[in-house]
C-alpha cells in the first residue's frame, strides 16, 4: 500500500505539470495506445499455433504477419511520441521548480539564511532537483505505461483462463508487501542522502572560499579528512540505498517465477486433458511471462520514486517556508531620511541585544556609530533594512513605521555599502548599475568618477565592460570597495549606510572618497559605522555603543572633552588612522 505521505507529495509534484495538460494529454493518450496493442501479440501467438500451425489455414499465413509488423509499427509510434512529449512535460516542470526554488531563496528571511548552510541551499538545486526530476520525466510515464500493459495482459489471461489467472493473483499481496517495506527503507536512506550531500557541499564550498587560510595555516590535511568524512557518510547511505534497490528486483523476481512455475504445471495438466488449446496454451504462458518484464520495470522505478520524494521533501520544506514581510504596501511620497528608534528590543537566540533603545537621526545629518564588535552597530543597520523585524518598539521613517512600508520600497531609499563586498561574475558596468540595464554609460562612468574607482577601470583594455571573475576575483580589495561605493552613488538614494566601507582603502584613496562622500552627504542620511577617525570625525554626531546601549552622543570635540568612553577609545588607539594597501 503507498503511504499517504508519497501520495500527497506526489500530487504536489505532478501539480507542476498541470500547466502544460495538452501535452500531457498526447502522452497518455500514446501511453494506452501502447498498452492496448501488447496485449494483441499473445492473441496473434495463438491464432499462429491454432489456425496456422494446427489447421493449416493458409489466410492466417499471410494476415498474422502483416498485423504482427503493423502492430510494432504503431507501438513503436506511441512509444516514441509518449517519450518525447514526456520528457518535455518534465523538463518544463523541472525549470519551473528550479525557477520558483531560486525565487524563493531570494525572498527568504534573514533568520532563514542563518539557519541553513549554504552547501544546504546549494545541494536542495544542485542535487534535489535532479532527483524530482527524474521522478517526473520517467516515474509517472512508467507507472501509467506498464500499469496499463500489465492489467491489459492480466484481461487477456482472464479471457483465455480466468482459473489460472487467479493463481497468478495470489501473489499480489505478498509483492505489495515487499515493494511497501523496500520503499520505507529507501526513502529512509534517501533521506540521509540528502543531508549528506549537503554536508559535502557545505565543505566543498568552505574550502573554495577560504583556499587562502588553508594554505596559510598548512590545514590541507584538517580539511582533507573533514571532507573524506562527509564522502564516506555519503557513500555508506548511497549503499544503503542500493543494496535494498538491488534486492528489490530479484525477490519480486523470485516470488514470480514460483508462481510461474505452479501456473506452467497446472496449464500443462489442463492442455492434457484437452481444456486448454495449444495455442492458448503457449499465448497463456507467453503472456504471463510479457508481464514480468513492466512488473520488473514497475519495481524498478520505485528507487527512481523514492529518490524523488526524499527530494521532494527536502525542496518543499523550504517552499514553504516564510518568507521575509513584504510590510503593509504604504509608500511615501517623498522621503526625507529622518530616523527615529524608539524603545526597540531586539537579541538573537534569546540573547537580548537593544533594549529599550531610543535613537534620534534627523534627516540630511551623517551620524556615526563606534563601539567595540557585538556592540549592536551592524545589527542596528540590518533593523534599519529590514532585514530583522523589531521584537519589540518601532523604527519610524519620516514618522512612519517601516513595518508599515513596502519593503521593496523601503530597500529603494537605502545605498547599503559593507566592509564584506560581495560583487557578481560580470562587468565592471554591470556591478556599478547592479539590477538597472537602463542606465547608459554615461552616469556609471559619473559614478565611478565619484568613488574615484575611474583611475584604474580606465587602464583596463575594455573599460567597463572588463569581466572580474566570481566576487570581484580579478580586483584588490580597495578596487572591489570602490566599485561598492560607486553601485551606492549611482543608486542615489535618500539613505546612505556605510559599514567599515572604506576599510580596504589606502590613506590617499579614503582622502579622495571623503571628498566624494562630503559632496553626495548634501540632502541625505548618512550613517557610518567605522573605526577610523578621519571616517567618523567629520561627523554630525556620534554615538558610542556598548552591548546594545548607547553611553554617549556627541560630536567629535564634545566627546573629547567629555573624557568618557569614546575619549578612552580614542586614547587607546581604536580610532586609528594607519594605512592599508589597496
Amino acid at each position: 500500500m503507498i503511504h499517504p505521505d508519497t501520495l500527497r507529495l506526489y500530487k504536489r509534484l505532478l501539480g507542476y505539470i498541470r500547466p502544460y495538460y495538452k501535452v500531457v494529454a498526447i502522452t497518455l493518450t500514446a501511453l494506452f495506445i501502447t498498452a492496448a496493442v501488447t496485449p494483441l501479440l499473445p492473441a496473434l501467438l495463438k491464432e499462429v499455433v491454432d489456425e496456422s500451425l494446427i489447421a493449416k489455414n493458409q489466410e492466417t499465413l499471410v494476415t498474422i504477419p502483416l498485423l504482427i509488423i503493423l502492430i510494432f509499427m504503431v507501438r513503436g509510434f506511441a512509444e516514441y511520441a509518449s517519450k518525447v512529449a514526456g520528457e518535455w512535460v518534465a523538463h518544463k516542470a523541472i525549470q519551473d521548480i528550479r525557477s520558483e526554488l531560486f525565487s524563493k531563496l531570494n525572498r527568504l528571511s534573514e533568520q532563514t539564511h542563518r539557519d541553513y548552510t549554504e552547501g544546504n541551499l546549494l545541494s536542495k538545486i544542485t542535487y534535489d532537483v535532479p532527483q524530482v526530476g527524474a521522478t517526473l520525466s520517467q516515474a509517472w510515464m512508467v507507472i501509467i505505461k506498464e500499469s496499463l500493459i500489465v492489467l491489459g495482459l492480466l484481461g487477456f489471461l482472464f479471457y483465455t483462463t480466468w482459473q489460472l489467472t487467479l493463481l497468478i493473483l495470489v501473489i499480489t499481496p505478498i509483492v505489495a508487501w515487499v515493494l511497501n517495506r523496500a520503499s520505507q527503507l529507501m526513502r529512509q536512506s534517501n533521506r540521509h542522502i540528502q543531508a549528506s550531500m549537503g554536508q559535502l557541499t557545505q565543505r566543498l564550498g568552505e574550502t573554495l572560499k577560504g583556499h587562502k587560510e588553508i594554505k596559510i595555516y598548512g590545514a590541507q590535511a584538517y580539511e582533507q579528512e573533514r571532507f573524506d568524512q562527509a564522502s564516506e557518510t555519503l557513500r555508506k547511505h548511497t549503499m544503503r540505498s542500493v543494496r535494498v534497490a538491488a534486492a528489490n528486483v530479484p525477490v519480486i523476481q523470485l516470488i514470480a517465477s514460483v508462481s510461474l512455475a505452479g501456473v506452467i504445471y497446472v496449464a500443462s495438466v489442463m492442455s492434457v486433458k484437452d481444456l486448454l488449446t495449444p495455442g492458448e496454451f503457449i499465448a497463456f504462458v507467453t503472456a504471463m511471462v510479457m508481464i514480468f518484464d513492466p512488473l520488473r520495470r514497475l519495481t524498478n522505478i520505485n528507487t527512481t520514486i523514492q529518490r524523488g520524494m526524499a527530494a521532494a521533501e527536502s525542496i518543499f520544506e523550504m517552499l514553504d517556508q516564510t518568507e521575509e514581510d513584504p510590510g503593509k504596501g504604504q509608500r511615501l511620497d517623498w522621503v526625507k531620511g529622518q530616523i527615529d528608534i524608539q524603545a526597540l528590543d531586539f537579541g538573537y537566540l534569546d540573547l537580548p541585544l537593544f533594549q529599550q533603545l531610543n535613537l534620534h537621526i534627523p534627516a540630511g545629518q551623517t551620524f556615526a556609530l563606534v563601539g567595540s564588535s557585538g556592540s549592536g552597530k551592524s545589527t542596528l543597520a540590518n533593523l534599519l533594512s529590514g532585514f530583522y523585524p523589531p521584537q519589540a518598539g518601532s523604527i519610524l521613517l519620516d514618522g512612519t513605521d517601516i513595518r508599515q512600508l513596502d519593503l521593496p520600497f523601503l530597500r529603494q531609499q537605502i545605498a547599503y555599502v559593507s566592509q564584506n563586498v560581495i560583487l557578481f561574475n560580470d562587468t565592471l558596468a554591470a556591478n556599478i548599475a547592479y539590477g538597472r540595464t537602463d542606465l547608459p554609460l554615461e552616469q556609471i562612468e559619473a559614478a565611478a568618477k565619484a568613488a574615484y574607482a575611474w583611475e584604474f577601470i580606465e587602464k583596463l583594455p575594455e573599460g567597463l565592460m572588463t569581466l572580474i571573475g566570481e566576487n570581484g576575483a580579478s580586483l584588490s580589495g580597495g578596487q572591489r570597495q570602490r566599485i561598492a561605493l560607486a553601485r551606492a552613488f549611482l543608486k542615489n538614494a535618500p539613505i546612505l549606510i556605510l559599514d567599515e566601507a572604506t576599510s580596504a582603502l589606502d590613506t590617499q584613496s579614503e582622502l579622495q572618497i571623503q571628498k566624494a562622500l562630503e559632496q553626495i552627504k548634501e540632502n541625505r542620511t548618512v550613517i557610518i559605522i567605522a573605526h577610523r577617525l578621519s571616517t567618523i570625525e567629520k561627523a554630525d554626531q556620534i554615538v558610542v555603543f556598548e552591548q546594545g546601549r548607547i553611553l554617549e552622543q556627541g560630536t567629535h570635540s564634545q566627546l573629547l572633552g567629555q573624557n568618557g568612553s569614546y575619549a578612552r577609545l580614542y586614547q587607546q588607539g581604536e580610532f586609528c588612522d594607519d594605512v592599508h594597501t589597496n
